[in-house]
């Protein structure tokens, strides 16, 4: 008797569970209007005197199976009164959904960056990109385009030339209020075959309240043909605190 009873009680806990789990409610949709912005300012005196200040923002809008993104980011040096870095980017972006995740995407950008030879680059680009795994605690992303780019260089010739990019995305959220990512492109010159770019930029930030968050990231870049002159590789690290919205 108490063993029928035992596993009656067992057999109910288990159907239980398993019907919780088929009528678990799916998660929310993401906000219609979502971004965030960092600041980042290091500042040293006496044998030295230099002051570095960073910045970036971005907003994204998704109000269904469209959706758009727009980012602009800047650095500024000095080391002893004299100016020794400055950047600024873009970039605006637009995708459709074509399944679940499956997206075609179109975009364009811009670097201006006198320091690695780069007076102006336009660039624009279209493509797809594919969520190579479900949503989770892992995402990973590829995206594949072609594009049109036209570059101002402070030494040498100007190119303009169409290209080919391919680029990763991954990210992993280790805690509720934590992440790490890491994106990554090639971009080939479809004109000359020597002039390639590389790109990857790691981060990892840790939530400090509900809206504001401590990010760590190391980003590289490396273009093969750079401008005469100029190195091939530029590396950027930084710190900073960001406000998401």
């Amino acid at each position: 008797m108490k063993t029928s009873a035992i596993r009656s009680l067992v057999c109910f806990l288990l159907a239980a569970t398993a019907l919780a789990d088929e009528v678990k409610p799916p998660p929310p949709p993401p906000p219609l209007w979502s971004g965030k912005a960092e600041l980042s300012f290091v500042s040293t005196s006496g044998n030295t005197d230099t002051q570095t200040l960073g910045g970036a923002a971005e907003v994204e809008y998704q109000p269904g199976v469209w959706s758009g993104k727009a980012k602009v980011a800047f650095l500024k040096s000095e080391a002893n009164g004299i100016e020794n870095a400055r950047l600024f980017e873009a970039l605006l972006r637009g995708a459709r959904k074509l399944s679940p995740r499956l997206e075609a995407y179109a975009q364009g950008g811009y670097l201006k960056n006198r320091f690695a030879g780069i007076d102006g680059r336009y660039a624009g680009e279209g493509g797809l990109a594919y969520e190579l795994l479900p949503p989770g605690a892992h995402s990973l992303k590829a995206e594949a385009g072609v594009g049109y780019t036209k570059e101002n260089r402070t030494t040498g010739f100007d190119r303009s030339f169409a290209t080919a990019r391919a680029g990763l995305l991954y990210k992993w959220k280790l805690s509720k209020t934590s992440e790490f990512a890491n994106e990554t492109s090639f971009t080939q010159d479809l004109k000359s075959s020597r002039d390639w770019r590389f790109a990857e930029t790691a981060s990892v930030s840790a939530g400090l309240t509900t809206v504001l968050a401590f990010k760590l990231s190391y980003a590289l870049t490396k273009v093969n043909d750079p401008p005469p002159g100029f190195k091939k590789t530029d590396t950027i690290t930084t710190a900073a605190l960001v406000a998401k919205f």
